[in-house]
């Protein structure tokens, strides 16, 4: 609160001089900030009720001379920069007065300014000069959002582009196009026209019905084909894209059969009459292999760190004894993989070009590494001994502190490992999340 006083008469001080310049502008600026910094500086608050007012009058004048020389749009802009400032310094607190002169001049020049300014964007929305126009009718709705039937203007003035870009996109059979366009219309103008009619013609017309296959099954797996087949079909619907459907597969045996008959008697066959899909999803599980390790436990042998403290009675100084008792606890390591290739291909049953194809593959994998001591695991030292009950060269205590650190990290490792079944679970998945992001990437308009 001290440190806001002295900068409010600081900026006080700065003013006054300001002020006795002839800068009444900036000495405001700075009566203003002081009275920021300090609501209860009086010389503030007067220094800026005077200076202030003379740089509303000042203003005013700039509104009396655009009148004079008969320039509408000036008059009207420089009053109401007349009345921004006369609003920031009330915010204050302080009350101004705006000269009547400015009002009058202002409610003149105002109607006229903003006829011609509307027939002039009315001339260019019947030019189709759209954005022109809309920027006309965004300056007269700032200054008078209620005049005439502006927001009717502005709606066409901002709709009617897109619309025509729409259309156009429709007519071309760019219908993803079309469809977020008009959707972009409705969104943020509303109703125009027969916009929402033809969204749906052009969603209607970009629609990609799926029909997806029997997946053929060249792994070691008996029906992991149909785990992966299912799970394709549960993130294709659950995508978040409306140019995709999912349909009934049931005909499709018979339009696979159909299409070997045309085949051998040499016809063409209509394929998109036959089937109520426009796209074929196929698939080959060339392998889906799950191999569960065996856990592997190995023993190790360390030291049980004990410190033994004792005291001289004597001179009551205290000692301290390290023993390293030697123990055994156990490694144990376990890896479970999964590894699976699958091979697709979406094609337009209507002329049978492929429209997406790819190869995935994927080896998901789990592993546990991790120690256990049937003892206090805190004082367990990593290291080596040749004999329980008597030493040896080859003994080692490792005792230094990156090596405590690794076997702590060991000894509370994670001990669970995934399952086989979650790898199952989990290989089907990313197999599954791949095809789908793979098949709604396909875009026909690029």
């Amino acid at each position: 609160l001290a440190g806001q006083a002295c900068k409010s008469k600081r900026l006080a001080r700065q003013a006054q001089k300001l002020e006795d310049a002839g800068l009444y502008e900036m000495a405001a600026e700075n009566y203003l900030s002081s009275l920021r910094a300090n609501p209860k500086n009086i010389d503030a608050a007067t220094g800026l009720r005077r200076t202030g007012q003379i740089t509303l009058n000042a203003k005013a004048e700039l509104v009396s001379r655009a009148w004079m020389s008969g320039n509408d749009r000036e008059t009207v802009y420089k009053y109401l920069e007349v009345t921004d400032y006369y609003k920031r310094i009330r915010n204050t607190g302080i009350e101004l007065s705006i000269p009547r002169q400015a009002l009058s001049y202002y409610e003149e020049a105002k109607p006229r300014f903003l006829d011609k300014s509307f027939e002039e964007a009315r001339l260019l929305l019947e030019e189709e000069r759209f954005s022109l126009a809309e920027t006309i009718f965004s300056e007269i709705n700032r200054i008078d959002p209620s005049y005439r039937n502006l927001d009717r203007y502005m709606r066409i003035s901002r709709s009617e582009p897109l619309y025509r870009e729409g259309a156009d996109q429709l007519n071309n059979g760019f219908y993803r196009r079309a469809y977020y366009t008009f959707t972009n219309l409705l969104n943020n103008h509303g109703a125009y026209k027969d916009a929402k009619e033809l969204r749906d013609d052009a969603l209607a017309k970009g629609m990609l019905t799926i029909s997806v296959a029997d997946f053929e099954n060249n792994s070691s797996q008996r029906n992991a084909h149909v785990l992966v087949k299912n799970r394709i079909i549960e993130e294709i619907s659950s995508l978040n894209n409306p140019f995709l459907q999912i349909v009934d597969d049931l005909n499709i045996d018979a339009f696979i059969r159909e299409q070997e008959l045309a085949d051998r008697l040499g016809r063409e066959m209509k394929i998109g009459e036959l089937m109520a899909a426009r796209a074929l999803l196929t698939g080959n599980l060339v392998n889906f292999e799950i191999r569960e390790g065996r856990l592997q436990r190995t023993e190790r042998r360390g030291y049980l760190k004990e410190v033994i403290k004792h005291e001289d009675k004597e001179t009551g100084e205290e000692t301290t004894k390290t023993i390293y008792h030697k123990v055994t606890y156990h490694e144990y390591q376990r890896e479970n993989k999964a590894s699976g290739t699958f091979q697709f291909q979406l094609s337009s049953t209507e002329t049978g070009a492929v429209l997406v194809s790819g190869v995935i593959e994927l080896s998901p994998e789990d592993r546990v590494h991790y120690a256990l001591f049937d003892g206090n695991p805190e004082n367990l030292i990593p290291g080596h001994w040749e004999y329980r009950d008597r030493g040896s060269s080859k003994d080692n205590i490792q005792d230094e502190r990156r090596h405590v650190i690794n076997l702590q990290r060991l000894l509370s490792a994670r001990q669970t490992i995934k399952s086989p079944q979650i790898l199952r679970e989990e290989l089907t998945g990313k197999i599954a999340l791949a095809v789908s992001r793979a098949v709604s990437e396909y875009n026909p308009d690029q």
